[in-house]
């Protein structure tokens, strides 16, 4: 009996701290790059879909184009990448294993039939003038052409 009331508080802490398979140190991780200009692509979707989880993991890749989805655990998983201005990306079959991470690299294509509306400053206003065939005002003096 005395053996049993040292043993058990051990047993307890040893079952308590063990992993269970809601939680696990493997992840899905990349960059996301545009196909044409290489460029890394900040704001895109990257969803993470597997039949060993009930819900999808969603997350947004950064400035860099980089993502990374953790704590996920071992299966099979598809990646769908989706933003505005780009054809839908699906990679399948990633097969992960637990404790393991995977990289993944994803090269999107822009979609053409979609306008790219550009961030650069707007041209300055400017004032061209009357038109040619317009009198100029009666308080405007003309000045001389050149040589007489």
């Amino acid at each position: 009996m005395k053996l049993l009331i040292h043993v058990l508080p051990c047993l307890v802490l040893l079952l308590a701290s063990a992993p269970t398979s809601a939680q696990s140190d493997s992840a899905i991780f990349g960059t996301v790059v545009d196909v044409v200009t290489r460029k890394p692509i900040a704001d895109m979707v990257v969803t993470a879909v597997s039949p060993s989880r009930r819900k999808d993991v969603v997350v947004v890749t950064d400035l860099q184009g980089n993502f990374r989805i953790q704590n996920l655990p071992p299966g099979r998983y598809t990646l769908r990448f989706e933003r505005e201005y780009y054809h839908l990306y699906v990679r399948g079959d990633l097969q992960l294993q637990e404790g393991h991470s995977l990289r993944v690299r994803a090269e999107v294509v822009p979609d053409p039939n979609e306008p790219i509306i550009g961030c650069g400053p707007l041209p300055p206003d400017f004032d061209a003038g009357p038109p040619m065939d317009a009198a100029p005002a009666p308080d405007v003096e003309r000045a001389p052409s050149g040589p007489r």
